[in-house]
């Protein structure tokens, strides 16, 4: 019940309230560092909360290649969009980056619960609305903005590029491919780069 109380979306809940969902068939698993917690394609019959822990999820880009969409940090919930979606399968490949803890509750359980609850239902429906926002965002910038603009809005938020392997990751690039618009960029005096790596003029 505690582990629960750290979500958002049981946070206004009482305890009668909590431990009457509880009773219903859920199932807390652990899941160690480097293990794959869900597969592409995987049903969602449950909503899974993760409650402890970090994770990353990550998507089969153009040319196999694999295109970071997030990392996960706990509490929060996983694929909580696809819970009712038809069909509802997971798109993404979810690993665990370090030892994490996830309840799985009853998908039919949870829909009986949000109409017993309707706090829980206003809660669930603003991570709905927050998830999809962070989606769109996603969606822009890989589907309008150039690999250069890309690289540009990544310096704003981190100041700096020291791991291109890992940031080619999550820019949707080619290790390869970011090396060579660095090396452009750095020439053109668009960036410049110091031993904390690449940063904007």
């Amino acid at each position: 019940m505690e582990e629960l109380k750290k979500i958002k979306l049981f946070a206004g809940c009482s305890d009668e309230a909590l431990e009457r969902l509880l009773n219903q068939p859920c199932r807390r698993q652990e899941y160690p560092a480097d293990r794959r917690m869900l597969n592409v394609g995987d049903p969602c019959r449950a909503l899974m909360v993760l409650v402890d822990g970090q994770a990353e999820a990550r998507m089969m880009g153009d040319e196999g290649r694999e295109v970071l969409v997030d990392r996960l940090k706990a509490p929060m919930l996983l694929a909580p969009a696809f819970l009712f979606a038809t069909p509802n399968i997971v798109p993404v490949e979810v690993t665990a980056l370090t030892d994490c803890v996830v309840w799985h509750i009853n998908r039919e359980a949870f829909f009986e619960f949000l109409q017993q609850e309707p706090t829980v239902l206003r809660a669930f429906l603003e991570v709905l609305s927050e998830r999809g926002h962070f989606l769109s965002g996603k969606m822009r910038t890989f589907a309008v903005n150039g690999l250069r603009n890309r690289i540009l809005e990544y310096l704003e938020v981190h100041g700096s590029i020291t791991f291109v392997a890992d940031v080619a990751q999550q820019l949707g690039a080619t290790r390869p491919s970011l090396s060579r618009m660095l090396s452009d960029m750095l020439d053109e005096g668009v960036i410049t780069k110091d031993v904390k790596g690449y940063r904007c003029k």
